[in-house]
């Protein structure tokens, strides 16, 4: 069935950076209990809602696959050498 393929998603956007942007809004909003931080955390909230919907819509899995493309090396030689060098993980 296709919801069994469909990404879980969370207002559109991918669910861990909606859920840290939630909690980051909430901290604004409810926790520093000033008018200036209500207000900037609503600001926060619509300003990163749309880049995270946009890259949602782009690649539903954009930090897993971001996280594993920076693992991989710029150049990679069309012959084996032992001065190739291995990268270090992150």
């Amino acid at each position: 069935h296709e919801s069994l393929n469909r990404p879980l998603l969370l207002l559109g956007g991918e669910r861990t950076w909606m859920i840290v942007l939630g909690m980051l809004c909430g901290v604004f909003c409810f926790v520093l209990m000033h008018w200036w931080s209500f207000g900037l955390g609503i600001v926060l909230w619509f300003a990163g809602r749309a880049p995270l919907v946009r890259a949602a819509k782009a690649d539903p899995q954009l930090s897993k696959t971001a996280r594993r493309f920076l693992k991989y090396k710029a150049f990679y030689p069309a012959a084996a050498t032992p001065f190739a060098g291995l990268k270090e993980k992150v």
